[in-house]
């Protein structure tokens, strides 16, 4: 089987900011900070997956960022960016680490 490669923008820089959203069962929506062009969501709760998309997300719909860490990285992006985020149980809340990054620019 040949080799798959995906070409990544290397010249991210530092990053930008670093938020942190408090999650429940209600849609949290993010939009990236103006002159961002990437960002990396990361879950650090131990109990809970949390689900992104567009809006009108239901529990365990959407795609997943997983317990423990779990992490999704987007790149080459605009500044009015936006996704919603929603927790998978009702009762509990997740924080997300959100870094978005500048580039060198």
């Amino acid at each position: 089987m040949g080799t798959i490669r995906r070409l990544t923008d290397i010249q991210l820089g530092s990053i930008g900011s670093t938020k942190i959203l408090s999650i429940t069962t209600s849609e949290t929506l993010y939009q990236i900070s103006s002159g961002n062009r990437a960002f990396e969501v990361s879950n650090p709760s131990t109990v809970a997956n949390i689900f992104y998309g567009q809006s009108n997300l239901t529990t365990n719909s959407g795609l997943i960022i997983g317990s423990s860490y779990g992490a999704k990285f987007w790149d080459t992006i605009a500044d009015d960016f936006q996704m919603y985020f929603r927790i998978t149980s009702a009762g509990l809340t997740s924080q997300l680490i959100i870094h978005e990054y500048r580039g060198n620019n």
